[in-house]
């Protein structure tokens, strides 16, 4: 079996294999660059904290590279549209499964071995991207902070492999119930990209109770520091009353403020009468925890799917 899925899939592994040496001749050398470029930046103008304008130069050239790291988002969907969509569905459609299921090969191991080396091949290409991406970026996340940001939180750390690990399984599974190729790959792509939204959007902000700071309006530094990721953000009077920016109103201002509204020092004006700002965010720290999170998420979502494809292929006529 383990032969007979080599066959059938090298050609498949070998294009994965060729973007993966083609996306790492285009990251090694820029990424070196980047990060020396990076390291004499930072010897000029003092620590990564006082460096505001550091990355105005530094990233100028790098546009379309920064283009090519966001499209690695996708590469877990064309997993799932071509190995996994295909591997059941195009095997029934064609019926060269049940050659496969009369020569003493039951279908349950028939399709264990091709799924563990999907779902291996998907972790393995999954996680070579993300090492690639998580490095090239170093000088990035130091720079912007903005790791829990789209483009940034779903190319780098362990999600990338949850992702890609998710994807093969939905198109196994999918795949598996509709017994067709063209359909398996419509499906696909419609549930990836749901799930995708739906856990990138509704439940990633919810994975752990955001924590709160409070301080005057118009400090030169909030608490929060480094990479953090801000959730919501309101205004409080020197009474205590919460305000969200939209409905703020020029009456409810101190009189001694009004006449600076619209100006740099309006917000000072507010904080010194005793006004404050909260906002509510996941501190920088937590990165790694919703990074494991996420992964756990999708690992198990996918567990569930290829169980999903063992039934339908047990319940499926020889």
């Amino acid at each position: 079996m383990n032969y007979l899925v080599w066959r059938q899939h090298r050609n498949q592994l070998g294009f994965a294999a060729l973007g993966l040496a083609l996306l790492a001749v285009i990251l090694v050398p820029t990424g070196v660059h980047l990060a020396s470029a990076y390291s004499a930046a930072i010897k000029g103008c003092g620590s990564p904290g006082t460096c505001t304008d550091v990355g105005t130069g530094l990233f100028a050239n790098y546009g379309l590279l920064f283009d090519l790291i966001g499209l690695t988002a996708v590469v877990p969907a064309l997993f799932g549209l071509f190995w996994g969509a295909p591997l059941v569905a195009a095997e029934i459609e064609a019926g060269t499964q049940l050659l496969v299921w009369t020569q003493t090969v039951t279908r349950r191991r028939w399709l264990a071995v091709k799924t563990a080396w999907m779902l291996a091949a998907a972790a393995v290409w999954g996680a070579a991207i993300s090492l690639l991406v998580t490095w090239w970026s170093g000088p990035v996340n130091a720079v912007d902070q903005s790791r829990f940001s789209l483009g940034h939180f779903d190319t780098q750390g362990l999600v990338p492999v949850g992702y890609a690990v998710f994807a093969v399984a939905l198109g196994i599974g999918v795949g598996a119930i509709a017994r067709r190729v063209l359909p398996a790959l419509a499906m696909t792509l419609g549930v990836f990209t749901a799930v995708r939204f739906a856990i990138d959007y509704v439940l990633r902000p919810h994975y752990l109770a955001p924590r709160t700071a409070v301080f005057p309006l118009g400090s030169q530094s909030a608490p929060p520091s480094g990479s953090y990721w801000p959730i919501n953000s309101s205004i409080l009077d020197a009474s205590g009353n919460v305000f969200d920016k939209v409905h703020l109103v020029a009456a409810s201002f101190p009189a001694a403020c009004r006449s600076l509204l619209g100006s740099a020092p309006f917000d000072r004006c507010l904080g010194s009468h005793g006004w404050k700002a909260l906002v509510e965010f996941q501190p920088a720290n937590r990165f790694w925890t919703f990074q494991a999170i996420e992964t756990a998420i999708y690992l198990a979502l996918a567990a569930v799917l290829v169980l999903v494809a063992f039934v339908a292929v047990e319940r499926h006529d020889a």
